[in-house]
């Protein structure tokens, strides 16, 4: 199938593992120029290379803090200046802390808003006057499942995830005209680092085993498996691609039929 994304510029937020990563590697894989950014450098530089190695495509990397805007700020900049104006962007970070409303303090409310809500916000706003100028543009965020159905014990997540799902959906018939379209992709519980690290906590938290706190997520699951990296990257290239050209504004979990709401 033709995407007609070859030779595009994407940026990759959060793209040194886990789902950003598989994305990078899926757009570098159709002929797209990928930024990737993140805060690890070490895991940026490897999958930079990695990247490279894998495709013929030009792949920049540029180690960023999102929760900084003169980060963003510097982040824009170099991508502007080494591959181009962006005409994909995917908004992605790691999640904030887990916990529930008496165990989160005021500083990780902060910190959680800046990082997973403002970064969309400030990297969105920042890409759309050349989007406009091209007539072409395609955003899409990575939200989770809990912002459709909250979970306690993740209620900071739950709620930026929200957030970012009510923002995508409030500009998005704006930007039609310009032939922009933009989605929010809600994974379920996809084999990264951090779900993994989610499940050690969760096995702590109720004094099970690993492997007990990884079935009991499996047990949630219709399909009775964790969903993949890659899986969450085809869905994203496809949102990219020419092939999605009359959707738009859409909510799209990807999550072996955990969420029970339609």
């Amino acid at each position: 199938m033709e995407l007609g994304i070859k030779n595009r510029t994407a940026l990759v937020c959060a793209a040194s593992s886990g789902i950003g990563r598989a994305i990078a590697r899926s757009l570098a894989n159709e002929g797209v120029r990928v930024a990737i950014c993140s805060r690890n450098d070490k895991n940026l530089k490897t999958t930079q290379e990695a990247l490279q190695a894998e495709s013929d495509s030009e792949v920049v990397s540029v180690v960023a803090d999102l929760s900084l805007k003169s980060d963003i700020d510097r982040l824009l900049e170099t991508v502007q200046t080494q591959l181009g104006s962006i005409d994909i962007l995917i908004n992605n970070v790691g999640g904030p802390a887990p916990g529930g409303l008496m165990e989160l303090s005021e500083e990780q409310w902060n910190e959680g808003l800046q990082l997973s809500l403002m970064s969309v916000v400030r990297l969105t706003k920042a890409v759309l006057p050349k989007m406009k100028e091209r007539q072409w543009g395609r955003i899409v965020a990575i939200a989770s499942s809990t912002a459709k159905e909250p979970r306690e014990e993740l209620l900071l997540s739950s709620t930026i995830r929200a957030g970012i799902a009510a923002f995508n959906k409030a500009i998005a018939a704006k930007l039609v005209p310009h032939n922009i379209l933009v989605h929010t992709v809600s994974p379920g519980p996809i084999g990264t680092e951090r779900v993994l690290r989610l499940t050690k906590e969760l096995a702590a938290n109720k004094n099970i085993t690993f492997e007990e706190a990884q079935q009991h997520l499996v047990n949630e699951l219709p399909m009775g498996r964790m969903g993949k990296p890659e899986e969450v990257a085809s869905l994203v290239t496809y949102l990219v691609s020419q092939q999605s050209s009359f959707m738009t504004g859409n909510f799209i979990a990807i999550d072996g039929g955990q969420l029970k709401t339609w």
